[in-house]
């Protein structure tokens, strides 16, 4: 495959997974806000600071609101990581590849697209932000539902699905290390039962809160948390579930043309830093610093996919 094909695909997919974790953060955030006692701006000066838009932010609004967060990660256009950015990014992706792509691939982008472009045209207003929220989630779940049920499970299939899985880890690692203080072993005792609405948004933000509840009973702790975010490989936004995957993707493409990667070799280095960590549990690695390391190392990943498939960093 061409370089620029697989590089198309690889980011069209980054895009789409990234305009549901803004999504998600977002409508986490905002359920806090009407649920629990008012924090006044700091859940969404925390959003800014996890998607690592605190500076680009303060550089258009002098003051962190709900309204203005709202703005900036759904519509506006300066922003390249607004939802109506990566959405017109990813379906220019999809147009480059179009013969590569299935019917119902393209048709599901393409609709969010127009759906999204209409409903974002002008500031959102407050009553529809959950029903706005839904569709950008509902699209990006259409798209892999059409992707899995729909396309050959072959080269294209993987470009498509290791940019989901990459997007998807650094999102899950971003929002740990924003609040890794809250997971700390130590942190149950210091917040107390109020603070745990702090892990609610956590898990809500990660579509994880009700799957956490089956395992657990309802027994918010921190340590708990922080294991079932990065090391259960049955959690689809676990850090460990998402390496399984990137590996397979990986192996996959070594099979298929016939050779070895160094991405391949590195993933699963990382894989099996994640299975140590599983060992060891939460009590006794350093968070930040496991976190902190994850990010970068999941970035070199990427390069290095860039880098042996011929694609765009």
């Amino acid at each position: 495959m061409l370089g620029r094909h697989a590089e198309n695909l690889f980011w069209m997919a980054r895009y789409l997974e990234r305009t549901e974790n803004s999504a998600r953060r977002i409508q986490s955030a905002f359920l806090h806000t009407l649920t629990q006692r008012p924090d006044g701006d700091e859940e969404w000066a925390a959003i800014l600071h996890s998607t690592g838009k605190a500076v680009a932010f303060a550089k258009r609004h002098e003051s962190v609101s709900m309204a203005h967060v709202i703005d900036y990660l759904l519509r506006d256009k300066a922003n390249e990581d607004s939802v109506i950015s990566l959405l017109a990014n990813a379906r220019q992706n999809a147009r480059s590849v179009r013969t590569a792509l299935t019917q119902e691939v393209w048709q599901s982008l393409n609709e969010s697209w127009i759906i999204m472009n209409t409903a974002l045209k002008r500031p959102v207003n407050i009553r529809e932000l959950p029903s706005i929220l839904e569709n950008i989630i509902k699209g990006s779940s259409v798209f892999r539902g059409a992707l899995y049920g729909t396309m050959l499970h072959n080269d294209i299939f993987n470009f498509l699905r290791l940019g989901t899985f990459i997007e998807r880890a650094d999102n899950t690692a971003r929002i740990i290390g924003a609040r890794y203080h809250r997971l700390l072993p130590t942190a149950a005792g210091a917040l107390g039962r109020s603070d745990q609405s702090q892990w609610e948004i956590i898990l809500r933000s990660l579509a994880a809160w009700r799957s956490y509840n089956w395992l657990n009973r309802g027994h918010l702790d921190p340590s708990s948390v922080a294991s079932f975010l990065i090391f259960d490989d049955r959690m689809p936004r676990s850090l460990s579930f998402c390496y399984h995957e990137i590996c397979t993707n990986l192996s996959d493409l070594e099979t298929e043309y016939g050779r070895t990667y160094g991405s391949g070799q590195c993933a699963r280095v990382l894989l099996q830093e994640l299975e140590d960590g599983r060992e060891k549990d939460v009590h006794r690695i350093s968070l930040r610093d496991f976190v902190n390391r994850f990010i970068i190392d999941n970035n070199n990943l990427s390069l290095t996919i860039a880098s042996d498939f011929n694609l765009a960093p």
